[in-house]
Formats: C-alpha cells, structure tokens, sequence
C-alpha cells in the first residue's frame, strides 16, 4: 500500500478526533451557563431548603428495619442471633445538605442479642438512599459484631467527623 493513500485515510480521522474534542469543549463551558439560567444546579433542589425532615433516630420504622436486615444477615451466614431489644437511642450529630447532596443523621444506641450479648449500635439514616434513590436508607454496625471489618475500627466510618 502506498504512504500517500494511508495519509489520506489517517487525516480525515485525526481531523474528526480534534473536531469532536473542541466539540466536547464547548459543551463543558455551555450546560453549566445553560443549566445556571434555567435555575437548575446539580448541587441543589428545592426540597433541599431546610434541614432534612426524615425519620429520627428512635422511628419504629427505622428500629424495626436494622432488626430485620440483621435477622436476615445472621441467620444466612452466622449463628442466627437476633436483635431483641434496642434502648437508649440518642442522636450524635446531623449533616444537612452541605458539603454533599446528601443528608446524614447519625445515630447511637444499644443493642441486646438473643444470646444475651449487649453490643453498641451505630447507624446512619441518609436521605435519597432508599431503593433507586426514593426515601431515607440506613446502614449500621454492631460494635464487637463487624466480622468483615467493614466500617472498621470499632465501627468508625458510621460515626460522625466533627
């Protein structure tokens, strides 16, 4: 094959590789002015005015659901323990909608096991966490009871930092 052939299919490609990134330039610098003017910013929303209105630390919607997943959880993979009771509950500290889009209330309380066991509980509740983003989630952590370490040490990574 000829160079002078090879050049010529190479450059119509490195032209349209340089036509869409000055391209894609372009965008970057619109949407966000675009999107600034029609007072829509990825940052807010206008629910998100005020402190979060979800479920406190203490709701029997919230209780009741870290006693089912941990039902769940302990008897697929572990001994079967459950959570019989949950008391002094408190909440440790709020994040409301700065510095992330997503609101935080974090929570404490202590949990006794069927087994007798008594083990601190720290949880989270965080807005927009629900299935597919509607509603509040929760995520916890049994101090003493985090096999995997997964918010390791002590539960750590569900405590707030001040």
């Amino acid at each position: 094959m000829k160079w002078s052939r090879v050049l010529s299919i190479t450059m119509p490609i490195e032209g349209m590789n340089a036509m869409l990134a000055r391209l894609l330039v372009l965008i970057l610098f619109l949407v966000p002015a675009a999107s600034a003017e029609a007072g829509f910013f990825f940052y807010g929303s206008p629910y998100r005015d005020g402190p979060w209105q979800g479920p406190a630390c203490d709701a029997p919607q919230v209780l009741s659901a870290i006693e089912r997943r941990f039902a769940r959880v302990e008897t697929t993979y572990w001994d079967g323990a459950r959570i019989v009771g949950i008391d002094y509950v408190r909440e440790d500290a709020t994040r409301d909608w700065q510095p992330t889009v997503i609101a935080r209330r974090y929570c404490s309380a202590r949990a006794t096991l069927s087994d007798g066991n008594v083990h601190e509980l720290v949880y989270w509740l965080r807005s927009d966490q629900g299935f597919a983003g509607v509603g509040w989630g929760v995520q916890y952590c049994l101090v003493g009871r985090d096999r995997f370490m997964t918010y390791a040490p002590a539960c750590a990574v569900l405590r707030p930092k001040y």
